[in-house]
């Protein structure tokens, strides 16, 4: 049977991550703005960068995001002419998901500013402190599947 906390809502584990990672894409989304790209958008095109050609499903997987959420956030990136959709040839229904010479300029003009936010989410930690929280967050996510 659960037991409940004593603690207060704010001082919870749970609470503090999504604190952080909602300060994370506010940060991501405060540097990224005046390209006209959110840090959604910036994920999936930096996912491509690093795999260029997955499909919708590999995509969704591998970015966290439902069909639904993909599909909304790829329509807009290929309206901006950042990604192209082609059909799969082993299946008519499948697209594989390829960024442009344009989107290969975006994924490059905006990591410098996403590095600059990443390293404020590090400011202060040694390399052992950074390397024993993603130790421990690996373990959380484990737990929870």
């Amino acid at each position: 049977m659960y037991k409940m906390c004593e603690c207060k809502l704010d001082d919870s584990l749970d609470f503090k991550l999504v604190k952080v990672v909602g300060k994370l894409r506010n940060q991501m989304g405060r540097q990224l703005r005046h390209l006209d790209i959110t840090s959604e958008q910036w994920g999936i095109l930096a996912r491509l960068w690093e795999q260029d050609g997955l499909n919708q499903r590999e995509l969704a997987e591998k970015n966290l995001k439902d069909q639904a959420n993909l599909t909304r956030i790829l329509d807009k990136v290929v309206n901006k002419g950042w990604v192209q959709r082609v059909d799969a040839l082993d299946d008519r229904r499948a697209y594989l998901i390829y960024l442009t010479d344009e989107g290969k300029r975006i994924v490059q003009a905006t990591y410098p500013l996403v590095a600059h936010v990443k390293e404020k989410l590090t400011q202060g930690l040694t390399g052992d402190e950074i390397q024993a929280f993603v130790t421990i967050i690996d373990k959380i996510s484990q737990n929870m599947d």
